[in-house]
């Protein structure tokens, strides 16, 4: 939650900066202060960031550096333009060229989608990433041209669809994506639902082989608690390989039967106390 927070607080701030000031240089200013300050506030709380954070806090820096030195509030509105054609070439490059779909390599796992899903994904997002270039350049230019409106008030709603418009077109785009690949492709909830229950079953069985340690575990200490079972236990597994020392057992066996017995003999045969006194009273 903190990740996400960090991530989306520079938009934030560059968005209630240009309201409060109605300057977009100083909200430039404002951006890449708190993408630095997110940047590395990720880095020490966790020792680590998303390339995707690298990516855009690099993008700030390349175009509102230059916004802010040369006083040319346009340059900052490339970025968003730029950074769509950046992504659209990327995935053209690995899906075309490498023969590697980036959106397989990293939700592969979650979504097990065959190959031919992947790609007309692929290829959906390239053309959008294309639109969504050219759409920016609309707004932040022409609006004015089209529409006869002022330049303030172009560069108004600009910073509107820069911080929110763009994120809720992403959206929009992803759940359209989603809806037409279910309706062409029903077999994807089949996957989804088995990706689902092998989920579930995953813990499902662990739970069982917990249950059945427990009680292979509590079999173990009720025959160590047991001496007499031990014993019988211990015969058992070792009667088969090991003959000679059960010769030697019944053998020592035998020989303190032989024992007791002699000394049962030697107790019999021997005088009680009342015979040697009734034999001292004969004698006297």
């Amino acid at each position: 939650m903190l990740a996400k927070i960090l991530d989306f607080a520079p938009a934030l701030a560059f968005f209630i900066s240009y309201r409060m000031s109605g300057d977009l240089i100083l909200a430039t200013g404002i951006i890449i202060a708190c993408c630095v300050l997110s940047f590395a506030l990720q880095y020490l709380l966790w020792r680590k960031f998303s390339r995707m954070q690298v990516f855009l806090t690099g993008a700030v820096l390349l175009f509102g550096l230059p916004t802010i030195l040369l006083k040319d509030p346009a340059i900052i509105k490339w970025k968003v333009t730029v950074v769509n054609l950046i992504l659209a070439s990327a995935i053209f490059f690995f899906q075309v060229v490498l023969r590697k779909n980036p959106f397989a390599y990293l939700l592969g796992k979650e979504l097990p989608l065959p190959d031919y899903i992947w790609a007309k994904i692929g290829l959906s997002f390239i053309f959008y990433f294309i639109v969504a270039a050219g759409l920016n350049v609309i707004i932040a230019f022409y609006l004015p041209t089209i529409f006869g409106i002022d330049e303030k008030y172009a560069e108004s709603l600009w910073v509107d669809y820069k911080t929110f418009g763009n994120a809720i077109l992403n959206f929009v785009f992803v759940m359209v994506v989603f809806f037409i690949l279910m309706r062409r492709h029903p077999e994807m909830m089949d996957m989804f639902k088995e990706a689902e229950q092998g989920l579930v079953g995953a813990p499902a069985a662990a739970t069982t082989n917990s249950d059945t340690t427990t009680t292979t575990q509590n079999t173990v200490t009720t025959v160590t608690n047991a001496p007499h079972l031990d014993a019988a236990l211990d015969d058992s597994v070792n009667g088969n390989g090991n003959d000679n020392e059960t010769s030697n057992a019944a053998g020592n066996t035998t020989a303190t039967t032989d024992t007791a017995d002699r000394q049962t003999k030697a107790s019999t045969t021997a005088p009680t106390p009342s015979e040697h006194l009734a034999e001292f009273e004969q004698q006297k």
